[in-house]
């Protein structure tokens, strides 16, 4: 469902809006909302709040469920996006006419297999919680598609400002360069706390990483892993929840983590210089203006628009396992 994650992803970005709705008496426990008088289904509210679990639990792993997002439970604030999200996704598709774009029998093809990968990826406790039918799917994802076109079309006139970027770049290009450092690392993963150390301490006592790299990748018997990544700073920071900030060269101690101890070589660092940084941050920099192009007609269509959530049935929602 890769479409509707980007959405989800953008979203939570750029989420600097919200939705004032009008909570009636919606008399049908099948419907979660209507967005201008039509009806949305709760099945197809709890595909993006599966969505959305899904995401948040990439960002922030099992302990973001135990945050405080300035008073509001991570739960709650994991509904209420999964919600805007939808209702967003529908109003933009209603202004696909406006700006004359629709669906190639390619991007329906395309939203098919993303609805059946969707699918795949449920367990069955999932799929009855969900509820939702198959052809549903597909329709979400044809929407989400149809989505990403209007995106595109309100944006497609947007032209850079060199000099505003210029004016961005100075401001920002050292933290951004720091954020753009990238690593080349070899890491092995030990599950045993114990062990970790051990390995550790024979690495710094001056035994080859490489080596032993080698040699616990031949021994571990599934006990543990061994891997070559390159990656930014900031993921890095993210991945491993610690301010990766090391040498060339050097060997981290072990790292805890849900997934065990990780045990790194600083294989290469490489900083970039001002013409690397410009290219790297241009491309995020033009897509968060676009953006802002788009939120701003997003937000005068949403303003526009009357939305009314059925509270008997938003009351009974619950999480997704």
């Amino acid at each position: 469902m890769k479409k509707l994650k980007s959405i989800l992803a953008m979203l939570l970005c750029f989420l600097l809006f919200t939705i004032t709705a009008c909570s009636e008496q919606i008399d049908n426990e099948n419907i979660i909302a209507t967005v201008d008088g039509k009806a949305i289904s709760k099945s197809e509210y709890m595909l993006y709040l599966y969505e959305a679990t899904r995401d948040f639990n990439e960002i922030g792993g099992n302990d973001i469920w135990e945050t405080d997002f300035d008073g509001q439970s991570a739960e709650n604030v994991v509904k209420e996006r999964a919600f805007i999200t939808m209702v967003h996704v529908k109003v933009t598709v209603d202004k696909a006419s406006k700006y004359k774009v629709s669906l190639s029998d390619k991007d329906k093809s395309e939203a098919k297999q993303e609805g059946d990968t969707e699918l795949a990826s449920m367990t069955e406790e999932q799929k009855n919680i969900i509820s939702i039918s198959q052809q549903d799917i597909y329709r979400i994802m044809e929407d989400t598609s149809l989505y990403r076109k209007v995106v595109e079309a309100v944006t497609k006139d947007y032209q850079l400002s060199e000099a505003d970027f210029n004016a961005y770049f100075e401001k920002n290009k050292e933290a951004q360069r720091t954020a753009y450092t990238q690593y080349t690392i070899s890491t092995i993963l030990i599950p045993d706390q114990q062990i970790a150390q051990q390995i550790s301490q024979r690495l710094k006592q001056g035994e080859e990483f490489q080596s032993l790299f080698q040699t616990y990748e031949m021994n571990s018997q599934n006990e543990g892993f061994v891997e070559t990544i390159q990656a930014y700073k900031d993921r890095l920071d993210t991945v491993f929840n610690i301010d990766f900030n090391f040498e060339q060269g050097q060997i981290t101690d072990p790292i805890s983590t849900e997934e065990g101890y990780f045990i790194i070589h600083i294989d290469q660092k490489s900083i970039p210089d001002d013409v690397q940084l410009k290219e790297l941050i241009k491309a995020e920099y033009e897509a968060s203006m676009k953006q802002q192009v788009f939120t701003d007609e997003l937000n005068q269509w949403i303003a526009d628009t009357e939305i009314e959530r059925n509270d008997t049935v938003w009351n009974t929602i619950e999480m997704i396992p």
